[in-house]
């Protein structure tokens, strides 16, 4: 049987980059292996995993793959360990599930470089270590290896906290973030391998147009829901929150720059919590303790168990609901008062008499 990776991913730039930078190399190498990719949502991995484990699909699998998350439930890992033995892999970051992962060290790949990594630079480094990635000639590795610092700048927000990075590399992680978000996430994967194929020079000049138009965008978002902001404590924290359904990142750290006495910024959407700090608060320790989320001591977020925007539209119906009642109770009121005068009165008289 020949090797089938089932690779389960994050649905974020990191988690698209990480399993097809994998894919991408081992087609150009020729390399004999099946990827199956999965991209999913923070948060359910455990229950993705428990389902597909327990398919008749799983059967037709040789290798497991985890990349940019970490099961939280131990029963996970027994379900890993009795099917796939030593053939499953976590190729994971993220400080939150740091000490679930050194429980299962031995299924677990590192990254071999210093300072922050991501999924799909500690991808890069494995590679490195395998023979068969000492294959790619030296412009598809110094292509590659741009792909991949871009990915890991941004996903671990070095391209704004790093002071010593090249400026040409802040812009392009930015851009690449902005373009990855434009397109739906059901064309992420062609957008992604189309990325890497090539080289970032070419992409951006073909390309110049939709990132410029994309930077005038977000600057309009920016301003237009920076004005909405609340602040508020919680836990005993100052605090800012703000809706958004974009630019999550980008709106967490310009609020947290025009509202100085908060220590952190609470993005919400529809149904997520995207959580950034000043580096004063522990934004990982928060979304895990109280919202079942993870991530970065200043980068982190987690889901909420209803829809932000039903509820807001539910208290809109009440209000409304409740407008109308007291502009009914109000009108019959003066009905009253002026013994029917009104055309409204004379046509309800009317239509009693009839």
């Amino acid at each position: 049987m020949s090797q089938v990776v089932k690779i389960f991913s994050h649905n974020d730039l990191d988690g698209f980059g990480a399993p097809y930078l994998l894919a991408q190399i081992q087609q150009e190498l020729a390399q004999d292996i099946t990827y199956q990719i999965e991209t999913i949502g923070a948060g359910r991995v455990d229950e993705v995993l428990g389902r597909w484990l327990g398919s008749p699909e799983s059967q037709l699998v040789t290798d497991v793959y985890i990349m940019d998350m970490t099961p939280d439930h131990e029963y996970t890992f027994q379900q890993l360990d009795q099917q796939f033995a030593n053939h499953w892999l976590i190729f994971d970051h993220h400080d939150s599930e740091a000490e679930l992962r050194a429980q299962h060290a031995a299924n677990v790949i590192n990254p071999t470089t210093p300072g922050n990594a991501s999924a799909t630079s500690i991808v890069w480094d494995w590679v490195q270590q395998e023979a068969w990635g000492a294959n790619l000639t030296p412009a598809r590795h110094a292509a590659l290896a741009q792909w991949v610092e871009a990915i890991r700048a941004y996903d671990t927000w070095d391209w704004q906290n790093e002071a010593d990075m090249p400026a040409s590399m802040r812009q392009m992680a930015d851009e690449l973030d902005q373009l990855f978000w434009f397109y739906p996430l059901d064309v992420s994967a062609q957008f992604v391998t189309a990325c890497l194929a090539t080289d970032w020079t070419s992409y951006r000049t073909q390309n110049q147009l939709l990132i410029e138009t994309l930077n005038q965008r977000r600057e309009q978002y920016l301003k237009h829901h920076l004005k909405d902001v609340v602040e508020f404590e919680l836990a005993g924290q100052p605090w800012a929150l703000v809706y958004a359904d974009s630019y999550k990142s980008d709106l967490g750290h310009r609020t947290l720059a025009e509202h100085p006495n908060v220590k952190a910024v609470m993005v919400a959407g529809p149904t997520s919590l995207s959580l950034r700090s000043n580096g004063e608060l522990d934004v990982a320790e928060v979304a895990e303790t109280y919202f079942g989320g993870g991530g970065h001591a200043e980068a982190a977020g987690a889901r909420i168990d209803f829809n932000l925007i039903t509820a807001g539209e539910q208290a809109l119906v009440s209000h409304l609901q409740e407008q109308v009642a007291a502009h009914q109770a109000g009108a019959a009121t003066a009905a009253d008062d002026d013994d029917f005068d009104s055309p409204f009165a004379a046509l309800a008289q009317l239509m009693q008499d009839k």
